[in-house]
């Protein structure tokens, strides 16, 4: 699809409006409903925002103490540049199309913080090593009863999980049968936008969904969260009803963003592993992503609330750790078959940049492979409940960020400049709550929930 051939697909799917579709560093959509005309005037370089919508935190205050290359020194305008492959019918709107963007300058240069130009970067970079990525995404969220206008009235107090029972329970079929009438919708509308899913089931919290699926080019993987993400918000505001992504807002398990990813080289061929073994290739790969670990939880748990997911025995990994099969590690290792072999990383919080947390682990295993990096002993019992002696990974957005900062190896391929900025943009974070929250060591705030319910 091109500038020359999208007034065909405009016309053949009665499409007058386009409403385009990019993420904020937190994860957050934003974009424009676009006119047709309007729509393909500015192709292809895209339609201005102002830049602040890539330099503001959640609650859209601008980051005014640190800067970046692509502000100007006063406030102007960047530009949302569509991928014209990306661009999908609604399907429940008949006159509504949808295209995903990357942030570009005035001059349509890229601009290097862009989360999802940061992951084509960096596929690229495993490109030029001669392998090829397949990613798949479990997205976890809670679901209730409430409305959001309801919700927000009452300060979120005492939301009504959809479930049949409020116990911690696994898969209870159940418990998905109230959740099935939901879900139906949200799968009719992925249907009807042709994007690809395997299967959701009922999770360990009350209310809690899981939604997983298939392996795909990385890029198109991230996409498929954004717009899943919003396609379950849409379907709640309709039904009357309120999906949140946000990581702890029960008692109990927390929603995280499991991601699956496996290489193969320039004939498809899977790499990982070779003859029932885990290939020397894979051992570096694992090696680079549990050494840069400690450092990537700040991207793969990026907010306030993801710190309130660590506890052991409850589901996130406590140490940067990699086992076969082994669940309580943050790596979960699959060998057989050889064909499916994957790492599936268990440490990104739900409400996790997908663009940036897929990127951030493929960093971590492109310097094991450059460095030819040995991986620690693999863990074979449970990564839970270990002794103080043990390598724990950070349990603060601070000591995360700190992490993140000294960590020489990540900024080899996100760039020097991303890394700075999204420190800083966490520090801003702790400020920010430490400044404006109360209660903050007795549970899940007003202040989070204000910030990241509804919105990420």
């Amino acid at each position: 699809m091109d500038e020359t051939t999208i007034d065909q697909w405009l016309d053949r799917h009665h499409v007058e409006i386009i409403r385009t579709h990019a993420t904020t560093l937190d994860g957050a959509l934003i974009g424009k409903y676009l006119n047709r005309t309007k729509f393909t005037k500015d192709l292809p370089f895209g339609h201005n925002i102002s830049d602040m919508a890539l330099g503001m935190d959640l609650a859209g205050f601008p980051h005014l103490t640190f800067w970046h290359a692509f502000r100007n020194s006063h406030l102007g305008d960047i530009k949302l540049k569509p991928d014209l492959d990306t661009i999908i019918w609604d399907g429940i709107d008949p006159d509504l199309g949808h295209v995903i963007c990357d942030f570009v300058d005035i001059d349509d240069e890229p601009i290097s913080i862009c989360p999802r130009s940061l992951l084509k970067r960096t596929v690229s970079k495993i490109a030029d090593l001669g392998y090829l990525v397949k990613a798949a995404f479990e997205l976890e969220f809670f679901l209730f009863k409430d409305a959001y206008e309801e919700l927000r009235q009452t300060g979120y107090e005492s939301p009504k999980p959809v479930t049949a029972s409020k116990n911690q329970f696994f898969y209870s079929a159940r418990n998905a049968y109230h959740a099935k009438p939901f879900m139906d919708e949200v799968i009719k509308r992925l249907n009807h936008q042709r994007i690809a899913w395997e299967s959701w089931n009922d999770e360990g919290g009350a209310g809690q969904i899981e939604l997983n699926f298939p392996a795909e080019d990385p890029l198109k993987a991230a996409d498929t969260i954004v717009r899943v993400k919003q396609i379950i918000y849409q379907t709640a505001v309709d039904q009357s009803m309120a999906a949140s992504f946000m990581p702890h807002l029960l008692p109990g398990y927390s929603s995280a963003l499991h991601i699956h990813h496996s290489l193969l080289d320039a004939s498809g061929k899977p790499v990982f592993v070779d003859e029932r073994k885990r290939t020397p290739l894979m051992q570096h790969w694992i090696a680079g992503i549990v050494d840069t670990m400690p450092a990537a939880t700040s991207i793969l748990c990026p907010t306030i609330n993801a710190y309130r997911r660590f506890s052991d025995f409850s589901g996130p990994p406590m140490t940067p750790s990699w086992g076969e099969e082994n669940k309580s590690a943050a790596l979960r290792i699959i060998s057989a078959p050889a064909s499916a072999a994957r790492v599936e990383h268990r440490l990104p919080s739900s409400e996790a940049n997908p663009y940036l947390a897929l990127a951030t682990i493929l960093a971590g295993g492109i310097s094991g492979l450059e460095k030819k990096l040995d991986p620690p002993p693999e863990t074979l019992h449970l990564g839970w409940g270990l002794p103080d002696t043990d390598k724990r990974l950070p349990i603060t957005i601070g000591s995360a960020s700190d992490a993140l900062c000294s960590c020489d190896s990540l900024k080899e391929t996100l760039g020097t400049d991303f890394v700075d900025y999204w420190v800083n943009s966490r520090r801003w974070e702790w400020l920010t709550f430490h400044t404006e929250a109360e209660e903050i060591d007795n549970g899940t705030t007003q202040w989070e929930l204000n910030r990241y319910f509804e919105l990420i």
